[in-house]
């Protein structure tokens, strides 16, 4: 019995650690001051010049009618001078389906060009790159 209770509280403090640690990661709308400014920046820079080629070269179009969204969340990290060190998907949507791995990479690969404002050194967020129609 006692060997169960200490695998018990073994298991429960596990689980903590592990729900802290994925919560620990902000959303990049719950970014503060100048990093969700700097951040903000970025991700429109990114849609209005990368997203819609994006699409065009995948052949991709949103409708009501078959494909209500297309976007990746993604964990971005970026490092002490300002580059993207990793990202990790977390989840993808292309219509129906999750993106194939060359979408992966094609939906990141503008950000692995940047030199990531100051504000930004040394973040890990989660951020959506793409969007979704309201239908």
């Amino acid at each position: 019995m006692k060997h169960c209770f200490i695998s018990l509280l073994l298991l429960c403090s596990i689980c903590i650690k592990a729900q802290e640690t994925k919560d620990s990661i902000p959303k990049s709308y719950e970014l503060k001051g100048d990093q969700y400014k700097a951040w903000r920046v970025i991700e429109e820079d990114w849609f209005t010049k990368e997203y819609s080629k994006i699409l065009k070269e995948n052949k991709l179009k949103m409708n009501c009618s078959g494909c209500e969204s297309i976007f990746m969340n993604t964990i971005i990290t970026i490092d002490s001078i300002g580059k993207l060190k990793e990202y990790k998907v977390v989840n993808s949507r292309k219509c129906a389906t999750t993106f194939s791995k060359k979408l992966d990479d094609r939906f990141i690969k503008w950000f692995q060009t940047l030199n990531f404002p100051k504000e930004l050194y040394n973040a890990k967020f989660e951020a959506r790159l793409g969007t979704g129609l309201k239908c």
